[in-house]
């Protein structure tokens, strides 16, 4: 690699540490936009236009409403993706602060996003501002940023539609799910089963005449009760889990005996674990209840808000990056160059959008963010300033630890 394109570490550190208040402007004004699934519109306009304030070389919404970005034209391609929508906000009086104000108060930030995922979103755009001022030139590599939509519906679409419909294919992704400052390199899948019963309706007077579809599905239960304390323990990622989520019945009316009974079920997948090996397990418990019942996997259908429909299987499969990956190498690199010490390599335990990149496209994929994973998706959403600040600089330093290692 030509001298002049190599990092300088002190300089793009330095060259975002000096711009940490405008870093947390940033991360507050992404907060104050509410952007829940499906309607990113305005938060994707204002991150496109910040994209072309920092003098990216390009910037666009695709099809599905995705925010891109790039920096660069080198050979190798590196995308960074943090997804901007977030879970809707359900007990506004639990919140220290208003959840949409981004309140700052002792150098935290508070509010909806801040965590999941809206200051990687931040630390991206700044490191893109940072490469931009020190490295007017050639860069040796793409660098991609990406604001996808509508991952809190069906994680890892908006990266498939990305790859498979919009023709951009990275070499390696980065995801800014919450780490806490960690680098990640994996997850459990997870995937939705559904099992319904069907019995004969009769009147609840003469429900002897009937044969009652939420009985027929009792024994399921049980069964599936019991396989989820069996399920064995896969090292790194652990044991996977059943859960049923959901029960429903229908009958002709409620004085009537039920001719059908469904229920949802939610399965997190360990390594060795997939969809046909959950299919199986569960025609098993089938069997085991001495009944007859279907066992299907829904589709996700959606429309984002550029009006584009789409349809999904709801099955994301577990991935995991070895170790000794250069990609994971490079990470623990710029992590430890941006913080001053040395990080360990550790897995989420809920699903991003890593299913697709990973998952079913095998891109090697890691994530690296501030924030802690048990406060997504809650009330207690919070980011110290100083972490944004440090995300950022990996950010920027990332992609030269990367163009060492591959």
């Amino acid at each position: 690699m030509n001298d002049s394109l190599k990092s300088d570490p002190l300089a793009l550190k330095k060259e975002i540490e000096t711009h940490q208040e405008e870093l947390n402007l940033l991360l507050q004004k992404l907060i104050r936009i509410r952007s829940y699934s499906g309607a990113e519109r305005e938060i994707v306009e204002f991150i496109l236009d910040t994209m072309q304030y920092y003098g990216f070389d390009e910037q666009f919404s695709d099809g599905l409403g995705n925010a891109v970005g790039r920096i660069g034209e080198g050979p190798v391609k590196i995308l960074y993706d943090a997804h901007i929508d977030t879970v809707q906000v359900t007990d506004e009086e639990s919140w220290p602060y208003p959840p949409f104000e981004g309140r700052i108060n002792n150098g935290i930030i508070y509010g909806r996003g801040a965590v999941d995922e809206k200051a990687a979103m931040a630390g991206f755009l700044m490191a893109g501002k940072a490469l931009k001022t020190l490295y007017k030139g050639e860069l040796p590599f793409s660098l991609y940023v990406v604001g996808s939509v509508m991952e809190e519906d069906c994680d890892g679409y908006p990266l498939m539609h990305l790859f498979e419909n919009e023709g951009l294919r990275p070499d390696f992704v980065l995801l800014g799910e919450p780490t806490d400052l960690r680098v990640f390199r994996g997850q459990r899948g997870r995937m939705e089963l559904e099992i319904e019963t069907k019995g004969k309706s009769a009147h609840g007077a003469h429900n002897r005449q009937g044969v009652n579809a939420i009985y027929k599905m009792a024994p399921v239960l049980k069964r599936i009760e019991k396989l989820d304390r069996n399920l064995a323990a896969v090292a790194p990622l652990g044991k996977g889990s059943i859960t049923v989520t959901e029960i429903s019945s229908q009958a002709p009316s409620l004085c009537s005996v039920p001719d059908g009974c469904r229920i949802h079920i939610d399965r997190r997948l360990t390594l060795g674990e997939g969809k046909e090996s959950v299919l199986i397990q569960l025609e098993e418990v089938l069997q085991s209840s001495g009944i007859e019942g279907s066992i299907s996997v829904p589709d996700y259908s959606g429309r984002s808000w550029k009006g584009t429909e789409f349809r999904q299987e709801a099955y994301f499969p577990t991935w995991i990056t070895e170790e000794g990956h250069p990609l994971v190498r490079a990470g623990l690199r710029a992590a430890e160059s941006a913080l001053g010490r040395k990080r360990k390599s550790a897995f989420w335990s809920f699903s991003t959008n890593g299913v697709a990149s990973a998952g079913r496209l095998g891109i090697p994929t890691i994530g690296f963010a501030p924030g802690k994973e048990d406060l997504a998706h809650s009330s207690r959403e919070e980011i110290d300033l100083a972490d944004l600040r440090k995300a950022a600089q990996m950010y920027a330093l990332f992609p030269f630890f990367l163009i060492e290692e591959v």
